[in-house]
């Protein structure tokens, strides 16, 4: 076979391959904003964030499950209040800075550990609501995670749907550091 030929074959299987996986180049540098999107959506802004880290999805997914440390790892997060507990759940109520002022929220995650899949709804909230979730993709070769992060965020009290969307994208940055820097911490296998 000509090497052109084989060349344009390797190629197109490549590109195969990243289209069955979303666009992801699972080769590519960590990128912590690998993704954005942002859409209003029935007086919500509905985000979407990709962060693709140098880890394996395990530690990724324990370390986005151990709500009541975040204090110790994600910046903003003051303080966490078990309120409630079950196997695949928890309630909690968290403080952490929103835009310059203090929020406290009630919320209630959802942890899918066979699936990589956490969701999380703000119950109570005295400044804004944030509902969404996070989806964790393994690489090929296990060594690499894609964290596919959904926030749906509604108006606050004082605060604009926009200023929100700048506040989400700043804070989502800051606790994927946070997270990459935990899961660094820690033997990944």
């Amino acid at each position: 076979m000509p090497r052109v030929v084989s060349g344009l074959l390797s190629t197109l299987g490549l590109l195969a391959v990243v289209a069955c996986q979303g666009g992801v180049d699972w080769e590519g540098p960590e990128n912590l904003l690998l993704r954005e999107t942002a859409a209003e959506k029935d007086g919500r802004a509905e985000l979407e964030y990709w962060s693709l880290l140098d880890a394996p999805c395990q530690p990724v997914f324990d370390a986005l499950a151990d709500v009541e440390h975040y204090p110790d790892f994600v910046p903003g997060v003051d303080r966490v209040q078990v309120l409630a507990q079950a196997p695949n759940s928890k309630t909690v109520q968290i403080a952490q800075r929103v835009i310059g002022r203090q929020n406290s929220a009630k919320v209630e995650w959802n942890f899918y550990p066979e699936r990589w899949r956490i969701d999380f709804r703000t119950l109570a909230s005295d400044l804004t609501y944030n509902d969404g979730g996070y989806v964790l993709e393994q690489s090929p070769n296990g060594k690499r995670c894609l964290v596919r992060t959904t926030y749906l965020v509604k108006e606050g009290k004082g605060l604009s749907l926009g200023a929100l969307r700048q506040a989400s994208q700043e804070a989502f940055v800051a606790a994927a550091r946070g997270v990459r820097k935990r899961v660094g911490d820690k033997p990944t296998g």
